[in-house]
């Protein structure tokens, strides 16, 4: 499975999802993008549902367990939402890799499927993340979203509804612009890189 391309592939994902991530918490923007990585790791390795999940989830795992060593702290307790994030891009997000791919771009499709997918796994995500987030860390994890959630507190809700909505209403944009750079990347990868990752079986990219 950890053949060495893909081994490239998982680090040049994890590379991706620490350095994008980190900016985005360091200028406390109300939303992550530390999932892209993740999110192309799946595209690239599908339709190997098997490989893509466990690669996605090994390049998702090692960015915020490098973030949490070098700037967030909170980031390595979000495991869960991370493999939540792996598990819907290889079985889902990935079905659209020939909408992704093809040339000329269906622009109708590709918007569609980019918003569909990009808000189940912003939902997906929120979910996961909510009880780490309210129980674990108070709804205060030194993002930029944890400002939405003391606003939704000041309003009179409780912390695990402040939490919830707080993340009902960032991740499902955070995820869609995710879904969107990850499908940019993927498309623009060339197509003898992508051979070299999916097995000699399976067809490569157009």
């Amino acid at each position: 499975m950890f053949t060495t391309p893909r081994l490239v592939a998982i680090a040049l994902c994890a590379a991706l999802n620490f350095s994008i991530g980190n900016i985005i918490y360091l200028i406390k923007l109300p939303v992550y993008l530390d999932s892209v990585g993740t999110i192309l790791c799946a595209l690239l390795l599908f339709p190997d549902r098997g490989a893509a999940i466990v690669c996605a989830f090994v390049a998702g795992l090692i960015g915020v367990n490098l973030t949490g060593l070098v700037i967030n702290p909170f980031l390595p307790w979000f495991t869960l939402t991370v493999l939540a994030i792996a598990l819907v891009s290889a079985l889902l997000t990935a079905r659209a890799t020939d909408t992704f791919r093809a040339r000329p771009l269906p622009k109708g499709a590709f918007v569609t499927k980019i918003v569909i997918f990009g808000v189940i796994t912003g939902i997906v995500s929120a979910v996961t993340a909510a009880p780490v987030v309210a129980y674990l860390f108070g709804g205060v994890t030194g993002s930029g979203s944890a400002l939405v959630v003391a606003y939704f507190m000041k309003s009179g809700n409780f912390l695990w509804d402040a939490t919830l909505r707080s993340g009902l209403i960032i991740e499902p944009i955070d995820k869609t612009l995710q879904v969107l750079l990850a499908a940019l990347l993927y498309r623009a990868t060339p197509r003898d890189f992508i051979a070299m990752i999916r097995p000699a079986a399976q067809p490569s990219a157009t």
